[in-house]
């Protein structure tokens, strides 16, 4: 489509008319399973960054279908617009299961136009979910006319220069009546596992907690800064302590000392290692890539209580 021809009408009609074409391409006369959980819309930084998100849909479709919308937006690109299909075939089934796909470029200096030209092509009566990738969430205003249309947004403060600034960005945002999520704090998910697993099996032990001794690799990230705040919250009588490491990018290890007690979680080579009392367990760290962390928070659409009281104090 051109610039001339990118209205919400067409795009829609472009849809339908994929669909017929889809049920016509079915050799075995099976009816394809339109399939559709929310309106996903992805800010994708450049066309390599787009590709990579066609790929992480292409996983993500199976468990969370939706009508996804590829926004490339980049200083003077026109406004154009086609549409896509992702399908799959369960294991063993014999029907296709498809979602559908709106890829779009635009200028980033005209989003106010993107996002009414957005507004009738939510799905309607589904929650809409905004992926803001990478770093330009932290550093620009652009994108400030597409916050209305969701539900949830989403962003990774890890891609951002400064950590501390990037939860500034975030808090911000929250105060402005956004429901925000951050990637940084979904990769938590099994170091805050491991301990509450050992706190539930031992409810004594977060009372003898004195000192609590957290190690990082590389800069200090803001994934850091929420494990410590969340560690403070959970035990506030405990002193903690950072400690950059010359081995490793981000959490290394996080030691709980006290009366009695001598308990350490830490990274070992794609595991999770639990050790107190002289007993050790491991589980396995699953690796932080973006359709396994999208997979897990694209699971939660409502209000994650935790992550915004560690957010807000």
């Amino acid at each position: 489509m051109t610039a001339e021809t990118v209205r919400p009408e067409k795009i829609l009609r472009d849809l339908r008319e994929l669909w017929a074409e889809l049920g016509r391409d079915q050799e075995n006369g099976a009816a394809v399973l339109r399939a559709c959980a929310m309106t996903l819309v992805v800010l994708a930084e450049d066309e390599p960054d787009a590709e990579g998100v066609r790929r992480t849909l292409g996983v993500l479709m199976r468990h969370h279908p939706s009508r996804a919308v590829v926004l490339r937006a980049s200083e003077g690109a026109p406004l154009d617009a086609r549409v896509f299909a992702e399908c799959w075939m369960p294991f063993g089934g014999h029907q296709q299961i498809c979602s559908e796909g709106i890829e779009m470029s635009a200028d980033a200096a005209n989003l106010g136009d993107v996002a009414r030209l957005l507004v009738p092509l939510r799905v309607p009566d589904l929650p809409v979910v905004l992926w803001c990738r990478g770093a330009r969430f932290f550093s620009s205003r652009y994108f400030d006319p597409l916050f209305p249309l969701a539900d949830k947004i989403i962003v990774d403060s890890l891609a951002a220069p400064n950590a501390r600034g990037a939860i500034a960005v975030i808090k911000e945002m929250h105060s402005r009546g956004r429901r925000i999520a951050d990637l940084a704090w979904t990769q938590l998910t099994e170091w805050r596992e491991a301990l509450a697993h050992v706190f539930e099996d031992c409810p004594e032990k977060p009372g003898k907690v004195r000192d609590v001794h957290i190690q990082y690799g590389g800069p200090l990230s803001s994934a850091v800064l929420y494990f410590s705040r969340w560690i403070e919250r959970a035990i506030p009588a405990a002193r903690v302590s950072l400690e950059a490491v010359t081995t490793g990018i981000g959490l290394s290890s996080v030691k709980l000392s006290g009366d009695g007690l001598d308990l350490t979680v830490s990274a070992v080579s794609g595991w999770i290692e639990v050790q107190v009392e002289g007993k050790a367990a491991r589980s396995v760290l699953p690796a932080a890539d973006p359709d396994a962390l999208m997979d897990e928070e694209l699971s939660i659409l409502g209000i994650d209580p935790v992550f915004e009281r560690v957010l807000l104090d």
